[in-house]
């Protein structure tokens, strides 16, 4: 991302990104995944623990690069338009 596409996501990111995740679908799929991983964890010996752990980490970061992906696909799109 150029330093403009850049500053703009993560403005967008800080500021405005939450208020489009208020739906009830969103609230019950976060709520469901949280309870579930901890449940998971919980179950799991230290070992595993810190695998899940790595692994949850892992998952976040390919969550970020996909937004990161999604925001640049919506400025091609809007500069398109």
């Amino acid at each position: 991302m150029t330093g403009t596409m850049q500053a703009l996501y993560d403005y967008t990111l800080e500021n405005r990104f939450t208020a489009f995740l208020t739906g009830r679908d969103y609230a019950e799929a976060d709520s469901l995944a949280e309870a579930l991983l901890n449940a998971l964890r919980g179950k799991l010996p230290q070992p595993q623990r810190e695998r899940l752990d790595r692994l949850s980490d892992a998952l976040m970061e390919q969550r970020a690069l996909g937004l990161e992906a999604m925001f640049q696909a919506a400025w091609s799109v809007a500069r398109e338009v």
